[in-house]
């Protein structure tokens, strides 16, 4: 997995960063200019209300809407599943459009190669979403939404689980080289919880990550562009381990340059630090800050790392602000996350319908931003959650 490089800022006490010495500390955040066109493109999602399309779900959302739907217990095995034709609900039926009924889904990719041309990886337990556009961003809440929550009852178990899972399956996205899908079948009533393990072998030797859930699917984020991985799930119960699944291969696909410039160094240090915000967001994860070439520093909140609350500072530990779009719902703020895409955000509705606060704002790209009133009266309206396209923190 993509080992964050932390090193500028962790474990440093914040208050010894607010000291004489913290200039030579601050350079270290200076990112490239980026050498972006100003385009400003109309918004990617769709207009406030619109909640009939699956991507404008929100991760936290997702677990009560689909309490709306009858939970899944029993899944068909998956070689049937893949084909299964979608056909059109009757006027009686709820019906919820999932990875094994959308025509969305298909065995093989769109195209043989990825941004690159290189080769797409194909394999019989790999399945690939087909519909993702080239200027809309990857998006992992999205991807979930195809994923129904399956509600757990309590289980007395009496021993630690005999057999492994089954089915494993590499579910991805073309175009989104940084995370995927695992999906499974459950095979043992005393499993309570499984262990992820991702395995990539790299100039730094084996790394492994191990996620835990209590689903039988789960997204694997950060993964390296153009990189192989072996993955596998163990389950587990209060009295012990059950034997592992097979394990399954993927090599992720090239990073897209028109997503981002590829770059090395200093500039692309996303560092974890926790900073304070003027908080308007439904991002409550992981904090991390980098410096712009604005001479102010950028955070990130994560929902997850394709989708986080941006903020902009004058300080590293000073208010974090809100930014305000003048134009828009601020689709070109993907600017301050090194992204070349207009992105997708969350919550968007006219400035006097959120409160009045102080922020940060402009109207088009590469505009320097002022400083004022945002929300209210000021015809300046600011986002919940932005979609950018660009991992955080994705190591590049």
């Amino acid at each position: 997995m993509a080992n964050t490089n932390n090193s500028l800022l962790e474990d440093i006490n914040p208050d010894v960063l607010g000291r004489s010495g913290f200039s030579s500390i601050e350079d270290q955040f200076y990112g490239s200019r980026p050498s972006i066109p100003v385009n400003k493109k109309t918004n990617l999602v769709g207009k406030p209300g619109d909640m009939n399309k699956l991507n404008v779900l929100k991760q936290t959302d997702k677990a009560s809407i689909l309490k709306k739907f009858p939970s899944v217990t029993t899944k068909p095995a998956k070689q049937d599943r893949r084909h299964t034709t979608t056909t059109a609900p009757s006027a009686n039926d709820i019906w919820f459009e999932t990875w094994e009924n959308s025509s969305l889904f298909s065995s093989l990719p769109a195209s043989d190669v990825d941004a690159l041309g290189k080769k797409r990886f194909v394999a019989p337990h790999v399945v690939y979403k087909t519909d993702k556009k080239p200027d809309e961003p990857c998006s992992i809440t999205t991807s979930l939404s195809y994923f129904p929550e399956e509600e757990g009852g309590e289980t007395n178990v009496t021993a630690p689980p005999k057999s492994p899972p089954s089915n494993l399956t590499v579910v991805t996205v073309e175009g989104c080289p940084s995370f995927i899908i695992l999906d499974w079948e459950k095979t043992d009533n005393d499993t309570t919880e499984y262990e992820v393990i991702s395995t990539t072998k790299g100039p730094d030797g084996t790394q492994v990550s191990i996620l835990t859930t209590n689903q039988t699917h789960t997204a694997v984020e950060n993964l390296k562009p153009e990189s192989s991985y072996e993955f596998k799930v163990k389950p587990k119960n209060e009295l012990g381990e059950g034997p592992p699944s097979e394990p399954v291969s993927f090599n992720t696909e090239s990073a897209d340059p028109r997503v981002s410039e590829n770059v090395s160094g200093k500039d692309a240090i996303w560092t974890q630090f926790p900073f304070k915000t003027d908080s308007y967001s439904e991002c409550n994860g992981k904090q991390y800050v980098k410096r712009t070439w604005y001479r102010k520093f950028v955070g990130i909140q994560l929902c997850n790392s394709l989708r986080y609350k941006i903020y902009l500072s004058d300080s590293l530990n000073g208010k974090f602000y809100n930014i305000g779009d003048q134009t828009g719902h601020g689709e070109d703020h993907c600017q301050f996350v090194d992204s070349f895409l207009d992105g997708r955000t969350g919550n968007q509705v006219r400035a006097d319908q959120l409160p009045a606060r102080e922020g940060y704002y402009r109207a088009m790209r590469q505009e320097p931003v002022n400083f004022g009133q945002i929300g209210g009266n000021s015809h300046v309206t600011y986002m919940s959650w932005y979609e950018c396209g660009t991992a955080i923190p994705g190591k590049w």
